[in-house]
């Protein structure tokens, strides 16, 4: 819930309240709001350590979901995610694609129904460990200046091995919990410099605190207050046990001893993009917690029918130069696009909500950016 109360949805969570959202996403369409993966938020149920799994959970829910409301079964269902979501969504998008072409095979679970999976939009994403690290480590030394220089020195020492590490844990077949959290070990350092108060959120802001929530938005704290109200609860019918939290530590623990961040988890969208259901990635420029180079270096090497001209196609300002540049593959808003936010960060909906809500309309309605 915490991106439908602070960037999406038509209410905005504040100190004290609410407010109406002048760029709420749900001015033209419906939007699902998931807790995900299960413990994280108001969700609960049985916990899983892994991002496949987790996907599963969502085609459950969906099924549910779809059985309460079948008027909606014939809508376009588009996926949106981001920061560990580039992990989370190409999984869920990859189930709900198998489970459809199982059904069409008379396969599937019983009473399934056909999924609508249209696109897929992402924000400032890991998706790939490998590019993650690499260009993480460049933005915090090079782009943003947040590591001093022997930090940096010391840093880059470790990050050959970090890069073994991770094709290691890759190489098949199965998955090698062992390998992939002796992976994860290796390149924690990579991400646990000092960068004397700057925010890797946001490398433009300064910040010094104790608490875990301190320099993050205001309204992550607000929303997790404004959600825990008695009254609150019982008008969305959470059981008495359930709090919700912005922070899983449990879920976060399960995640890292199975080595889940430790994957090239965009590979999967080649099928996806294959099979013509539509990726968007837009990503703040400011953000040294997911590095925009990461993302343009993960997208260049994806094999699909639009990588060639990826490759070379322009970075087109939208609507100026000052806002954004837009790398449109395809026709209408693109088959295959990304958009390079300048004045966002790692949370960029909240950043530039106007500017976000207008590349989500463009999107969602396949229009061409610079229509209108």
């Amino acid at each position: 819930m915490m991106n439908p109360m602070s960037a999406q949805g038509p209410c905005l969570v504040v100190e004290n309240g609410t407010i109406p959202n002048p760029n709420r996403w749900t001015e033209h369409f419906n939007l699902i709001a998931l807790d995900h993966p299960i413990s994280v938020g108001f969700s609960y149920g049985t916990m899983v350590n892994n991002s496949r799994s987790a996907a599963i959970d969502v085609y459950d829910f969906l099924q549910k979901f779809f059985r309460l409301f079948p008027h909606l079964v014939q809508n376009q269902f588009i996926l949106s995610g981001g920061s560990y979501g580039g992990i989370y969504v190409p999984h869920i998008a990859t189930v709900i694609y198998e489970q459809n072409i199982a059904l069409a095979a008379g396969k599937g679970q019983p009473g399934a129904v056909h999924i609508n999976l249209e696109s897929m939009m992402v924000s400032n994403p890991v998706s790939d460990a490998t590019s993650h690290f690499t260009w993480m480590l460049h933005m915090r030394c090079y782009n943003a200046d947040m590591y001093n220089a022997s930090t940096c020195a010391e840093l880059f020492k470790i990050l050959p091995t970090c890069l073994d590490s991770i094709q290691l844990a890759q190489q098949g077949p199965g998955w090698s919990v062992e390998r992939h959290v002796a992976a994860q070990r290796t390149c924690h350092p990579l991400d646990a410099g000092d960068t004397h108060g700057t925010v890797i959120e946001d490398v433009r802001r300064k910040c010094y605190s104790e608490d875990p929530l301190g320099c993050l938005p205001p309204s992550f704290g607000w929303t997790e207050a404004f959600f825990r109200q008695d009254d609150i609860k019982d008008v969305l019918g959470i059981p008495e046990h359930v709090n919700f939290r912005i922070l899983a530590d449990d879920v976060t623990a399960e995640f890292r001893k199975y080595g889940d961040i430790i994957q090239p988890a965009y590979l999967l969208y080649e099928p996806l993009l294959t099979a013509g259901i539509r990726l968007l990635h837009y990503v703040g420029a400011q953000d040294a917690n997911c590095a925009w180079p990461g993302v343009i270096s993960f997208l260049k090497l994806l094999r699909s029918p639009f990588q060639d001209e990826f490759l070379y196609a322009p970075d087109v300002p939208w609507p100026t130069a000052e806002d954004a540049t837009v790398r449109v593959i395809g026709e209408g808003a693109g088959n295959m696009t990304y958009i390079l936010i300048a004045q966002g960060g790692h949370f960029v909906a909240r950043d530039q909500p106007e500017l976000v809500k207008s590349i989500v309309e463009h999107w969602v309605e396949n229009v061409p950016f610079g229509s209108r």
